[in-house]
């Protein structure tokens, strides 16, 4: 009898993002990577030498000892001729990834199939057996009965190598060391911490962290792969191998596509800003690193002026790419960006972004679509999403906040588009800053402030904008009306649009639709 088996990363966001040192994230997420593009190949490999690559397609082949069905987000499906198989396969795993890649957990879930008409069953019984190992996972932990001399005051494992002054555990060594290899043969760049992402240490100190994810992934494979014809193994396996191909390439297309249009825009926007001394200042370096890129889910980190304008180009680059399902449909996708000092905990922020994101795919629920949300994080204080914005942007019972935003095209007045927001963001820049912080302060006042505010302006005002919702996207609080305008004001100092003049894909986000109110009904008071 065969064994059908799955092997899945456990607490993967804290092992990459549990550091604020560069090299530990990236190099974290390279090694999870490599478990399953390099150690787990090479281990099917011992007791099927000839083993495919299933990227190439096609059915299970009759006989083989062991194959890999399909990987990608961090785990991994695999066929073996008997228990034996997998158990043997399965220790040798575990052993070379605690080799390889110290720390990672690793869950395994198994049941036995004779790879027949029985596919969507097997699958669904597979997963909630994943399930059930998950919840009772226990990661790892150092004995303390052992005569560790000194321990890493980062991890508090057990030291064993000295990076100058700084004491590291064996899973730190791992990371960097597969961040240096990363860097020499992969990237080719010579970034060494999160400070030369920042426009300028100390003064600017403003880095980013961009997390977006694709829509409704999960339920679209689930509907597409429970059609009555992939109801048995022949079927089903080249049809999962051929989406789990084409949905990875749509993703990375979209996001190579993006980070080369962002370098070639950046290095045009530092060549008109510092002239021919630009290739020798700290800015010559392109201030982006991917963090995470694998399937529909993205982690970038940047420069924090330029990570709504990216997040935003990301979107519409992915709404350009063909249906992986081949049904014609549109693929979206919803990003968070959150813009912070580069000395703020980077686990902290991240978890930031993953709202921001969460919170970005809550209208794309009602009506389908990309959107974003961000937050400017300039205090040191560790919150959530809903903590901060109940505390620091909820005046008179009413949030301040419009966003999320709609990239798509099509905004209406009670989802405006995001285009009009970009092109804002152009016009607040020509009125001169004291008036904008003026104007930003007394919206944080309420909207009788605000109204007071702007009616009392001279020369140039603010752009007319959407009226906000009576009720938050929750319904659990009002919206100020100028809630648009303010979100404007608060991020428009540290939002640089290189990108969005350029035609990406499906980019053509029309503003003809955003719903903008008069100045005579609580506008700008013109």
């Amino acid at each position: 009898m065969g064994v059908l088996a799955v092997y899945d990363t456990v607490g993967i966001q804290n092992y990459i993002f549990g550091s604020n040192k560069l090299a530990e994230n990236v190099g974290g997420s390279k090694l999870v990577a490599d478990v399953f593009r390099d150690v787990l190949p090479g281990i099917m490999r011992r007791f099927e030498p000839s083993l495919p690559e299933w990227r190439d397609g096609g059915p299970l082949r009759p006989g083989a000892r062991a194959e890999i069905i399909y990987q990608g987000g961090g785990n991994a499906y695999a066929a073996f001729a008997d228990g034996d198989t997998f158990q043997a396969a399965t220790k040798a795993f575990l052993i070379e990834v605690n080799k390889a890649a110290p720390g990672i957990g690793i869950a395994a879930a198994a049941l036995e199939t004779d790879f027949g008409d029985t596919y969507k069953s097997d699958f669904e019984k597979l997963n909630k057996r994943l399930i059930i190992v998950k919840g009772g996972f226990n990661a790892p932990v150092l004995d303390r009965s052992q005569p560790i001399t000194k321990q890493s005051g980062r991890t508090g494992l057990p030291v064993s190598a000295r990076d100058g002054d700084e004491f590291l555990s064996e899973s730190q060594v791992r990371k960097r060391e597969r961040y240096r290899d990363y860097c020499e043969r992969e990237r080719k760049s010579d970034l060494r911490d999160f400070d030369e992402l920042a426009w300028e240490k100390g003064s600017d100190s403003l880095i980013a962290i961009v997390h977006a994810d694709g829509n409704n992934m999960g339920k679209r494979i689930k509907e597409f792969m429970g059609q009555e014809r992939f109801r048995d193994y022949a079927g089903a396996v080249p049809e999962i191998r051929r989406l789990s191909v084409a949905i990875d390439d749509c993703y990375r297309s979209a996001r190579e596509d993006t980070v080369a249009a962002f370098r070639s825009a950046y290095a045009d926007y530092i060549t008109a800003r510092e002239g021919e001394s630009s290739g020798k200042t700290r800015h010559s370096k392109t201030p982006i690193l991917e963090i995470i890129g694998d399937g529909d889910d993205t982690t970038l980190v940047l420069g924090g002026h330029f990570a709504i304008d990216f997040a935003a180009r990301l979107l519409r680059e992915i709404e350009g790419r063909p249906d992986p399902f081949g049904r014609g449909e549109r693929l979206t996708a919803c990003a968070g960006a959150v813009i912070f000092h580069s000395h703020y905990p980077f686990s902290e922020a991240y978890k930031l972004a993953e709202e921001l994101c969460a919170s970005a795919k809550k209208p794309s629920r009602e009506r389908e679509g990309s959107y974003i949300d961000f937050h400017l994080h300039q205090s040191g204080n560790v919150a959530g999403l809903r903590q901060l914005r109940e505390r620091q942007y909820t005046v008179d019972g009413k949030t301040i906040l419009r966003r999320p935003w709609r990239v798509s095209a099509g905004g209406e007045a009670d989802c405006p588009s995001f285009r009009w927001f970009e092109e804002s963001v152009g016009e607040i820049k020509g009125i001169s800053r004291n008036k904008t912080k003026a104007i930003r302060n007394a919206i944080g006042a309420g909207d009788g402030a605000a109204r007071l505010a702007i009616n009392r302006l001279r020369g140039k005002k603010p752009p007319e904008f959407p009226l906000g919702p009576e009720r938050d996207r929750e319904g659990n609080v009002g919206m100020s009306e100028y809630a648009p305008l303010f979100d404007i004001l608060d991020v428009y100092d540290t939002c640089e649009n290189l990108l969005s003049q350029e035609s990406a894909g499906a980019a053509n986000v029309g503003k003809e639709n955003a719903g903008k109110a008069s100045a005579g009904t609580g506008g700008n008071g013109q």
